[in-house]
């Protein structure tokens, strides 16, 4: 079985590979869905609050949710996205805080955006689920930490905070935890090139003798591979290249960004003298450049200013944000604490609609991951 049959039997080839196209309906859907949601829980709670007789639960049920007056202004899909983005890099800083490899840092970020695909940002808040996404991914790369361990690093966060969004998270991927990503690919075409460069061999085994090799050939590879795993490290994972390209070409894509020429040999040389070796060049160098145009939306060596800039940006989104969450789904810990503790107490009407809720659920259970999450 050749490498590309292997990946293409990977849930990551399966399940978590898109069009553009394909991908932007799915979340244009995502987004249209949550906002009908969030209209639908806020006029909940104002017919709520206006039928009402009771001014003490009335005062009690108003300080624990802020409705805002008026339409309710939702996020668009657009925007949602560069929510998501922002996120992602914060769990990226948060990871060289607390140490972690790359590997659990790049899948907590691919979990991340695969989570927000059939979920919105208006429902689920990310600076909750990227912590809850970075601690499972410290058990998925077996680099595991306690979660007692990982509650007291962070400022202001409780054992339960973390917890409280792991099984949903676990639902939103489907419960499909593997993440291939491009790195080791980019220590291979590294040490392979390096061995050319040392003469331990004279060309890549299986292809075609390549016209000429490049000057300073070991020089430029050691170049070309930390400037690579920059845009690995960053750009790939922050932009949607996982979603449309396979790991090896996502490696070439960043080679190609930094050292062009030098992609271009190393290809010359993979590819076997017993095919057409002009289109098959034209088409993987066609599919490589693709991506790199992916990759270069994202700056991995932006500037301090550039940052700032970025919050300044997001600032007015995450003010629209709070305005716009689904007042229903604020407390998870809530909501699952009232799951463990029964009906005993709650209103009738509260008390049908959850047996509503279980009904349809219970009609939905013959698909194998479960209800859509709501």
């Amino acid at each position: 079985m050749s490498e590309d049959e292997r990946y293409r039997t990977s849930t990551q080839f399966r399940a978590w590979s898109f069009t553009p196209a394909s991908l932007l309906a799915q979340r244009i859907q995502t987004n249209e869905n949550a906002a009908l949601r969030v209209r639908a829980a806020v006029q909940r709670i104002r017919e709520a609050r206006a039928r009402s007789t009771d001014s003490h639960d009335a005062e009690k049920e108003a300080a624990n949710v802020t409705i805002p007056d008026g339409e309710i202004d939702c996020l668009t899909v657009e925007e949602e996205l560069k929510l998501v983005t922002f996120y992602c890099r914060q769990a990226l800083e948060l990871g060289d805080f607390l140490k972690v490899a790359t590997d659990v840092k790049a899948t907590a970020v691919q979990y991340i955006k695969r989570f927000y695909i059939s979920n919105s940002v208006m429902t689920y808040n990310p600076a909750d689920v990227l912590k809850t996404a970075l601690f499972f991914s410290t058990k998925t790369e077996n680099h595991y930490i306690s979660i007692a361990d990982f509650a007291k690093r962070l400022p202001n966060t409780k054992e339960a905070d973390v917890l409280a969004l792991e099984f949903l998270l676990t639902q939103g991927l489907r419960f499909m935890f593997d993440v291939r990503h491009p790195f080791r690919a980019l220590e291979g075409a590294v040490m392979e090139m390096l061995a050319v460069a040392k003469r331990e061999f004279p060309f890549l085994p299986g292809g075609a003798r390549p016209a000429a090799k490049p000057d300073r050939l070991e020089q430029r590879v050691m170049e070309a591979h930390g400037k690579a795993r920059e845009y690995l490290k960053i750009s790939a994972l922050l932009t949607d290249v996982y979603f449309h390209f396979t790991p090896s070409q996502i490696m070439m894509a960043s080679l190609l960004i930094v050292d062009s020429k030098l992609l271009e040999w190393y290809i010359d040389s993979k590819l076997p003298s017993t095919m057409d070796q002009g289109s098959m060049r034209m088409k993987v160098l066609s599919t490589i450049g693709q991506c790199a145009d992916l990759l270069k939306s994202v700056n991995p060596f932006r500037s301090k200013d550039e940052a700032d800039l970025e919050r300044k940006h997001i600032k007015p989104l995450g003010k629209k944000l709070n305005k716009c969450r689904n007042p229903e789904k604020m407390d998870i810990q809530g909501l699952q604490r009232a799951k463990r503790e029964g009906e005993d107490g709650l209103d009738e009407k509260v008390i049908k609609k959850r047996k509503l809720e279980r009904e349809q659920s219970a009609k939905e259970g013959e698909d194998l991951f479960g209800p859509k999450l709501k």
